[in-house]
């Protein structure tokens, strides 16, 4: 197989689903919700999903940072990546997949209310499980220590299943 390097990502199917699954929660819950009446709610659902928005944001950064020249947005590592367990890695496996269903969750809330975000909470979480299990299988082929690393720390939600 040709490793995946990040200009190559593109042809990563992976990519193109999270890419996808962006478009729709920004466009479809608004069109949703004004059909059901309930775009851009008011009082607790606009500031918890502004939030939500702002942690997730922060979490993709604060990910993306630690991982550095490994950061790459296909499932397969680069051909020269390494293991990183430090920093926000030892509290979860994947923090930029957490923070992009946080994110779009505060998005849910905030434009369509609490209805909206806990449906794309679900939509993003379990297409994000999936993406990491593939990128998983990749990691146990490339890291020897992957296998001890999984089972001490929680795929994606803090707290979560391993």
């Amino acid at each position: 197989m040709r490793p995946v390097h990040r200009r190559t990502a593109i042809r990563d199917p992976w990519v193109w689903g999270q890419a996808l699954l962006g478009m729709l929660v920004l466009l479809g819950v608004p069109l949703v919700a004004r059909a059901w009446g309930g775009l851009d709610p008011a009082g607790a659902a606009h500031w918890a999903g502004l939030a939500w928005l702002g942690a997730g944001v922060l979490l993709m950064l604060v990910g993306a940072r630690t991982l550095g020249p490994n950061l790459t947005p296909a499932t397969q590592p680069l051909p020269h990546g390494r293991l990183v367990t430090r920093g926000i890695y030892r509290l979860v496996r994947h923090p930029i997949y957490f923070g992009v269903v946080v994110a779009l969750t505060g998005y849910g809330v905030l434009r369509g209310g609490w209805w909206a975000g806990a449906v794309v909470f679900v939509v993003s979480l379990a297409y994000f499980e999936r993406k990491a299990r593939v990128e998983e299988r990749w990691m146990e082929e490339r890291e020897p220590a992957y296998g001890d690393y999984r089972a001490q720390v929680p795929r994606i939600l803090p707290g979560g299943w391993r």
